[in-house]
């Protein structure tokens, strides 16, 4: 294993930085995908700052919309991570916006990781993949089962576009005869490596600079970066995690809840967190203007269990729990003055 080459792809987001100084200190090394040199010299230097050995990074310049350089980037890799995919800060107004980037990069990825004769294909989508789009009247367990239905009015572009690129990897690698795994986590949340905190950590910064005095009655799941980025390097080499989509959260908060986590972890920022909780109502007359209301409607006084024991099971996941990872992540946007 210490010899290994994986191909991280999307490496300098949030996530990825975690995946790549995991894979780091276990002893692979790393060939990392980022858009611009730009961006992979500022990887370097993170990495560094934390201790990796970095002699033992590559950086590859490709882009999920072009063909040109994935067969180069992967080639002489045993293993691929495939986590760039678009997040953007605000969903778009067209549904699909974002299925181009995500659905034909993932394919991308799939088809140059077959060519280049690699062992397996782990896959970051999401719980949006799983989760949406299917009414109020659904409330079995989330597992891995579950697909969301992208032609639901209510879902969002972002679950659309993640659901279909991890479908859409599927088929690909079955074609190849590729193996392939899919990490399906909840809000990932926790401490930055670097100033770049990414669209994952937005509602806890937007909490925390008080532009949500009051919230809707909706629950979210949370779940620590660093135990994200430990799942994905298990997936690698787990034997029985081949054709598996592991859902992973370390449990599920209100937003009320969300803003006293946050106060417990920052007493400084107490008087700038939610305060009350928007009527539904009031939710759903905004959602008939703006866009970002709209998948939030469904999500109303509801809650989901979702079943993250195959996970604990194969890929040894024990989370923190949702509060820690909130307080650390808190703290990490206050430390590096992120949010005054």
């Amino acid at each position: 294993m210490a010899d290994e080459r994986i191909l991280l792809t999307g490496a300098s987001g949030f996530i990825a930085k975690h995946v790549a100084l995991q894979l780091l200190e276990a002893g692979y090394r790393v060939r990392g995908t980022v858009r611009t040199a730009e961006k992979g010299e500022q990887l370097r230097r993170t990495l560094a700052v934390h201790g990796a050995d970095v002699t033992r990074l590559e950086i590859a310049l490709a882009d999920l919309m072009r063909d040109d350089g994935w067969d180069a980037a992967a080639t002489g890799c045993d293993r691929v991570c495939h986590m760039a995919s678009p997040l953007p800060m605000r969903q778009p107004r067209e549904r699909l916006a974002l299925v181009p980037a995500a659905k034909g990069g993932a394919v991308r990825v799939v088809e140059a990781a077959a060519r280049a004769g690699a062992a397996r294909l782990v896959m970051t989508s999401s719980v949006a993949a799983m989760s949406y789009g299917h009414g109020r009247k659904h409330t079995a367990p989330i597992g891995e089962a579950d697909w969301s239905n992208t032609e639901a009015k209510d879902i969002s572009p972002y679950a659309i576009s993640k659901t279909e690129a991890e479908s859409a990897a599927w088929a690909a690698a079955n074609r190849a005869g590729l193996q392939m795994v899919a990490i399906n986590p909840v809000l990932v949340v926790g401490p930055l490596l670097d100033d770049l905190s990414g669209a994952s950590m937005q509602l806890i910064g937007m909490m925390m600079r008080g532009k949500m005095p009051a919230v809707p009655d909706v629950s979210l799941g949370f779940v620590d970066v660093r135990d994200v980025a430990a799942a994905h390097v298990a997936a690698m080499t787990a034997e029985d995690a081949v054709s598996r989509r592991f859902l992973l959260s370390a449990g599920s908060l209100s937003l009320m809840d969300l803003g006293r986590a946050i106060g417990e972890a920052t007493p400084e920022y107490r008087r700038k967190l939610p305060r009350f909780v928007l009527p539904n109502a009031l939710v759903r007359l905004a959602a008939l203007v703006l866009v970002d209301a709209r998948s939030v409607v469904a999500e109303l006084g509801r809650g989901k269990t979702l079943v993250t024991e195959p996970a604990r099971a194969v890929l040894g996941f024990a989370p923190k729990n949702p509060e820690a990872a909130i307080a650390a992540a808190a703290r990490s946007l206050r430390e590096r003055n992120l949010v005054d």
